[in-house]
């Protein structure tokens, strides 16, 4: 049965690393939108764009900048610490899932490239959908 199961993928590797791309795409913008504050994320965004405008109007005084740079660093730790939440949730899954990946697909070229002698393997192709997806279901959900 697994064997069957590896067997396709390996058969039709182009569209089942998309499938596998949207899907983890998908399910991380999920947990992203769903683990975070998107209120509070929005305007902690929008307060360090502000503070950093100022900054580059007060280049010249750096007293102003240090004050700024002190006001945005909080701000900054508050955003990160936000953002660590849903990598903490998806971290393992994705560590089991890249794992998994990593014995089906081997060495298989996914997309043969004539300009470059690498090739594009199954790590290059998953990277290039997951972006794409992952930029889209972003703006789909209108995640901060």
């Amino acid at each position: 049965m697994i064997m069957a199961i590896v067997q396709i993928l390996q058969q039709y590797a182009l569209l089942s690393i998309l499938g596998i791309s949207i899907a983890l795409a998908l399910g991380s913008t999920l947990v992203y939108k769903y683990a975070t504050d998107q209120n509070l994320m929005k305007a902690m965004r929008e307060e360090l764009k502000k503070t950093q405008a100022e900054m580059k109007e007060n280049k010249s005084n750096p007293q102003k900048i240090a004050e700024l740079q002190s006001k945005a660093m909080p701000l900054n730790m508050k955003l990160m610490s936000q953002s660590f939440k849903p990598m903490i949730l998806t971290i393992v899954p994705f560590i089991i899932i890249f794992a998994l990946l990593g014995r089906v697909y081997t060495d298989m070229i996914v997309i043969p490239l004539p300009f470059w002698a690498g090739h594009l393997k199954w790590v290059g192709t998953y990277i290039i959908f997951s972006m794409v997806f992952t930029t889209v279901f972003r703006k789909a959900l209108k995640i901060a």
